[in-house]
């Protein structure tokens, strides 16, 4: 059910509150929730939105007047049907305050993501790794309270007493988190220095994350509360780390199976033998079998994607003889061939075939 925001709570004064007296709490709110002190906090965000609209109306006297006598009524109550929803958000707007409302909630932190990224070889065979960031994290001055060592303990909130939140006037009024105390439903009388009052700070953080065998690009490793700090006794929020796997420049891994293509010269080719391959774990010999040619596959076992207590998969190898440098030299390569035409024409029967065809004897 769409609601009224109220503004006088998103900026923590009372409905009669002087100019002079909207404008310090809006440039203390705004402050303290501005994007640039606080980089990818969604909810900083919004709340600095909320404080800026509601700053916007309450500072122009004529939009203030329009905005008072209309804000005790919810925006579009009669123009929607009635649902289970609209029925419970009725019942809450009514008799919210008769059954009484939690006082500062437990809030678990916020989960903290970061990206890894990897080489092929370190996903598939498994690795363990170093990670650096930024994030905000308990205050080691005041011990994650928010007051200052040895100061006045904090005091419950004047306007929201101690609730967190205000309920705007009217009958089908809704409840706003109050913003002279954020929601903390507290206000701190010596706030620590360090974080403000905040009882969090952002600082440097380390973690080390070992990824196991056979993990894949797009896994997701769950680090247990070492996220965010949480608020009123709530629990620390998680570290979630997404791994992200670079492009080899030969192998491509499909399964448990590692993919690649072997280049190799006609020579190479016709004559066969053992040829570097590269693989997760280095350099490899494969035996070619002679007069092999482009499309063969060929595998080395064991060689693929490793899992924990199962066996590694292989590595399938696709042949390409490569024929397209041939033609920088193509003189030289007519003359050599014209010289095994003659060698094998003093010889017929090395080339069975082909005297049968043009019935030669």
């Amino acid at each position: 059910m769409a609601q009224h925001q109220d503004h006088y709570a998103v900026l923590g004064v009372a409905s009669g509150a002087t100019l002079d007296e909207i404008k310090r709490s809006y440039r203390r709110l705004a402050l303290a929730n501005h994007p640039d002190r606080h980089p990818g906090d969604v909810e900083a965000e919004e709340r600095f939105r909320a404080v800026s609209t509601a700053y916007a109306v309450l500072s122009d006297p004529v939009q203030r007047t329009k905005y008072d006598a209309q804000r005790h009524l919810p925006v579009g109550l009669f123009d929607q049907p009635v649902t289970m929803q609209t029925a419970r958000d009725l019942l809450s707007a009514v008799v919210g305050d008769v059954f009484g409302r939690q006082r500062r909630e437990r809030r678990r932190g916020r989960d903290v993501r970061y990206t890894l990224t990897v080489d092929l070889a370190e996903a598939a065979l498994g690795s363990e790794h170093e990670i650096q960031f930024e994030a905000l994290g308990p205050c080691v001055s005041c011990g994650g309270t928010g007051a200052k060592p040895d100061g006045r303990p904090p005091t419950t909130c004047p306007l929201c007493h101690g609730r967190g939140e205000v309920k705007g006037e009217g009958f089908l009024a809704r409840h706003t988190t109050c913003g002279r105390c954020t929601g903390t439903g507290m206000i701190q009388l010596d706030p620590c220095e360090t974080c403000r009052g905040r009882g969090a700070r952002r600082e440097a953080r380390s973690f080390k994350v070992r990824l196991p065998p056979g993990t894949e690009g797009g896994a997701e490793k769950v680090i247990q509360n070492h996220g965010e700090p949480g608020q009123f006794g709530g629990g620390p929020g998680n570290l979630r780390v997404t791994v992200s796997v670079r492009p080899h420049a030969w192998l491509r891994r499909e399964g448990q199976d590692i993919h690649c293509d072997l280049f190799v010269s006609p020579l190479e080719a016709a004559r066969g033998g053992k040829v570097p391959v590269p693989t997760l774990t280095g350099s490899a010999l494969l035996e070619l079998p002679p007069g092999v040619a482009t499309g063969a596959k060929l595998r080395l076992r064991g060689k693929g994607v490793p899992s924990e207590g199962g066996r590694a998969g292989d590595q399938l190898v696709t042949v390409v003889v490569e024929t397209a440098n041939l033609s920088s030299r193509a003189g030289a390569v007519a003359a050599a061939l014209e010289g095994l035409e003659r060698a094998l024409q003093a010889e017929p029967q090395a080339l069975p075939k082909r005297a049968a065809q043009r019935g030669l004897k």
